[in-house]
């Protein structure tokens, strides 16, 4: 039912349910045992099933779990800047301003 949810018109819990049941799905084809999935993670197999039964967790949980099963390629193309021309990728590709602290001037001692 979820794998035809339409993330554009889901609420947050939705669509963190319909992710959640997909990744719990693909950890069963690979046969790993929740158990042995939450150990490799680092985290407790409570912590790994409420993720899977409800969609929430902490971003580390999720991204661990996602590098757990190989799917870490599935979220380098996930909000990527969009370059619609030239000059924004030339405002892109420019370094971020860095700004350095004002040292206080000391007053020259009178003579």
């Amino acid at each position: 039912m979820t794998e035809f949810l339409d993330f554009n018109f889901s609420s947050a819990e939705e669509i963190s349910l319909a992710l959640a049941q997909r990744l719990k799905r693909l950890r069963i084809q690979k046969e790993i045992a929740q158990a042995d999935m939450a150990e490799r993670m680092g985290v407790s197999r409570s912590t790994l099933n409420t993720l899977e039964n409800t969609g929430k967790a902490s971003m580390i949980a999720w991204i661990k779990l996602v590098q757990c099963l190989g799917q870490e390629g599935q979220l380098q193309p996930l909000f990527k800047p969009v370059v619609a021309s030239i000059a924004d990728m030339a405002q892109q590709q420019k370094p971020a301003r860095q700004r350095v602290s004002r040292t206080r001037r000391i007053p020259k001692a009178a003579p």
